[in-house]
């Protein structure tokens, strides 16, 4: 075994010398010079690398550049049936989406009767104190004066202007006890509506001129403090939503949704008692200035939405759209566009179906 070990040994070795003595006596060679010219070509083929790197970032540079011009002539424009619209900068208010429902007012109705119970009750017992007391008084001065009123006369009429007075503020706390209770599940607006018996707000919701609808925010949502307006649908369709007042905060929380809870009000038109809402929730009051563009003008390539802007008469540039905001009805963008250019409201399919059929004819031209 040990034999067989040292012949392998001498065996490497001489493989070694030969190797080291025959290669430059064959190419004529130092090692040195064989080397340089294995670490030149490294080199070479590292810059041939790179450059093709570079070649395909700047195809890549290329397509992700300004998409080209369209050019139409005037047979081929009018058969494509471009129509423009001139661009104005908007205002636009992003929004929230969020969950409404009609609230029953009969509570409401019921709690008005009550008060007004509560108040007469209140009245009635004003009036026997006032009747007792001066019951009271008049014995006092009989007695006083004659000296003809025994006093136990006297002591029954305090004794029942006692009892009244004890009527009155009982009724007293009883009134306050129902406002307090009032406002605590409804909130200080609405009680105030309610207490006050000449309160149009009140009289518009009983007459059903007014809805009284209760917002439910999502989780993470609140609602912004100068927001006083928002809209609302029966269908789920922003474009045919309405107009809805904030009213106040609503302490009875959905027990399905935890989010936070509000009183709009809105003009009933044909919503019904129990119905399910949908609402658009300004996340502030100040708007965003911009471009909308509308769906009509919108193409769709690689995934992207993108539109056509006239720069000449027949000449025509692609706009990407990938920044704006999807809104009801299109896109509402801040950059990309300037007010006064003419957009392209119908036929922008057929530019982009002519802007690459002349970019498929330059390569075959290539």
């Amino acid at each position: 075994m040990a034999s067989r070990n040292k012949l392998s040994l001498w065996l490497t070795l001489a493989l070694i010398l030969i190797v080291a003595f025959g290669v430059p006596l064959v190419t004529d060679k130092s090692w040195s010079t064989l080397i340089d010219a294995g670490v030149e070509q490294y080199t070479d083929a590292a810059e041939r690398a790179s450059q093709i790197g570079e070649e395909e970032d700047d195809d890549d540079e290329r397509e992700g550049a300004e998409p080209m011009l369209v050019e139409l002539n005037d047979e081929v424009k009018n058969a494509a049936g471009i129509e423009l619209m001139t661009l104005q900068q908007d205002l636009y208010y992003p929004e929230s989406r969020a969950y409404a429902s009609v609230v029953d007012v009969r509570d409401l109705i019921q709690w008005r009767t009550r008060l007004k119970q509560l108040a007469v009750e209140l009245e009635l017992a004003q009036m026997e104190e006032r009747a007792q007391l001066q019951e009271l008084n008049r014995l006092r001065k009989l007695a006083e004066a004659t000296g003809s009123i025994a006093s136990k006369n006297i002591n029954y009429a305090e004794s029942n202007w006692q009892q009244a007075r004890a009527k009155r503020q009982a009724a007293e706390l009883a009134l306050e006890a129902a406002r307090t209770e009032l406002t605590q599940g409804w909130g200080a607006v609405i009680a105030s509506w309610v207490s006050d018996e000449d309160s149009k707000e009140f009289e518009r919701l009983v007459t059903r001129q007014d809805t009284l609808i209760q917002i439910t925010l999502p989780v993470a949502l609140t609602l912004p403090a100068d927001v006083n307006v928002i809209r609302v649908s029966r269908q789920g369709q922003r474009d045919t939503a309405r107009k809805a007042y904030y009213v106040s905060p609503a302490f009875v929380a959905n027990y399905a949704a935890q989010g936070e809870t509000y009183y709009f009000r809105m003009a009933t038109g044909k919503l019904r008692l129990g119905m399910r809402l949908h609402a658009w929730i300004p996340r502030n009051a100040e708007g965003l200035e911009g471009f909308f563009i509308p769906e009509r003008a919108i193409v769709w390539y690689s995934g992207k939405p993108w539109t056509y802007i006239q720069q000449e008469d027949q000449i025509y540039r692609r706009r990407p759209l990938a920044e704006g905001e999807a809104v009801a009805g299109g896109i509402f963008i801040q950059s990309q566009f300037d007010a006064g250019e003419s957009l392209v409201v119908a036929g922008s399919q057929m530019l982009l179906s002519e802007e690459f059929r002349w970019q498929i004819l330059d390569e075959d031209d290539d």
